[in-house]
């Protein structure tokens, strides 16, 4: 059977709901049945579930992501580490389940977002580490962007052209506000600070890349280089409104649109895994980012419906239909997902740094293990501040 034969298969077949059982499960394996291998790279842990048809995992693997500090503030990924990680632990997800790559009908991808790497377009050789979304190098750029009168006359021209024609995307546009967590200012601040980056750059030979992008890339052997809607609109690069990369926001910041990579569905035929890696080809028929992900494995898919992860952060997310919502409280509208002609848009506010809080109450005594917090939560008889203040207007962290 080849691959494309596996990716039939398991496309029309589908899952049949969110629920798993437990690691490891290899009973009842025939030759009829069909697996699936999803890999979720998040900020602490990367980790490859082989799911079958009942959606039961059947085999598991997982290593911790070993993150950087080069200097106070900065938060990095060896792109090297992380990609030896991914075949490790899909290998072992793999052998867990008790099967062989052949076995294995596609695979899909989820991501943490809004980190990004660099790299030279005929060498393949990264231009600096992964440079994750916690990093606060462009911390000052952010603020200096966000107060300076070009910035201001930017907001002010978006909101006049509302008052004018009454397309949303002007009213997104006159609140719009850089934050440390999105890409375009770490970008920014590292095509200034990179000498041979910009010099590559200026010679059209710079691939640019979320986690999602350069692992796709690196999976498929360097044939297919891509990202998918939802990873693309968390950047402040895209525009959800016009459904491409946002030229306003590249000349803006001086970016130039043909360092980003094509757009596709987040579920299609991406490519092959190459053979040598696993021992055969594997589709991947899938590629999300985390948050959004998370909200689809809810089963958020009516207007209205909410789902909250907490993790390294706090995420809640709406589901706003069909249309990008433009809001006056400065929530940019992201794509939830896209699967042909059908596009959900999502609404999102964020709180950054929920783990980094449970860590430093657990240090001061306020309680020893994490399970703990389930009967202290159980204790407050209304948690609308904390939803409330998810939902306030963003500021980047450095303010």
């Amino acid at each position: 059977m080849t691959s494309s034969d596996r990716y039939s298969v398991a496309h029309t077949t589908g899952p049949s709901g969110v629920h798993v059982g437990p690691t490891g499960d290899h009973t009842g394996v025939t030759m009829g049945d069909r697996f699936i291998v999803a890999l979720d790279v998040g900020t602490t842990t990367i980790r490859a579930h082989v799911y079958d048809q009942k959606t039961v995992i059947r085999g598991t693997g997982s290593r911790r992501i070993e993150l950087l500090y080069p200097m106070q503030g900065w938060v990095e990924m060896d792109e090297t580490v992380l990609w030896q990680q991914t075949q490790d632990v899909i290998r072992d997800a793999i052998t867990d389940a008790g099967l062989k790559a052949s076995d294995i009908s596609c695979m899909g991808i989820t991501t943490q977002r809004n980190t990004f790497i660099t790299w030279d377009k005929e060498t393949g050789e990264a231009f600096h580490h992964f440079i994750t979304w916690q990093d606060l190098r462009s911390s000052d750029l952010v603020k200096q962007w966000n107060d300076s009168y070009r910035m201001k006359a930017f907001n002010k021209g978006a909101k006049l052209l509302y008052y004018v024609t009454g397309k949303k995307r002007f009213l997104s546009a006159a609140v719009l506000r850089f934050k440390s967590a999105q890409v375009v200012m770490r970008l920014r601040y590292q095509i200034d600070a990179n000498e041979k980056l910009r010099s590559r750059l200026e010679e059209q030979k710079v691939m640019f890349g979320t986690i999602d992008t350069w692992l796709l890339w690196q999976l498929t052997g360097h044939q297919v280089y891509a990202t998918d809607y939802s990873c693309a609109s968390v950047t402040a690069l895209f525009d959800p409104f016009q459904m491409e990369w946002s030229g306003v926001v590249s000349n803006l910041i001086g970016i130039p649109l043909h360092i980003f990579p094509p757009l596709m569905d987040t579920s299609g035929y991406f490519g092959d895994c190459v053979s040598d890696l696993f021992g055969s080809p594997i589709p991947i028929t899938a590629i999300v980012a985390d948050q959004q992900g998370a909200m689809f494995g809810q089963c958020c898919y009516k207007v209205g419906d909410v789902k909250c992860t907490m993790g390294t952060g706090t995420f809640i997310d709406c589901n706003t239909g069909d249309k990008p919502h433009a809001s006056i409280a400065g929530l940019y509208p992201l794509i939830g997902w896209k699967i042909g002609k059908e596009c959900v848009y999502v609404a999102e506010g964020f709180a950054s740094d929920t783990g980094r809080c449970l860590e430093w109450a657990r240090s001061i005594g306020l309680f020893e293990k994490f399970e703990d917090l389930e009967s202290m939560a159980a204790v407050v008889s209304d948690s609308a501040q904390l939803l409330c203040s998810c939902f306030q207007r963003p500021t980047d962290a450095s303010e």
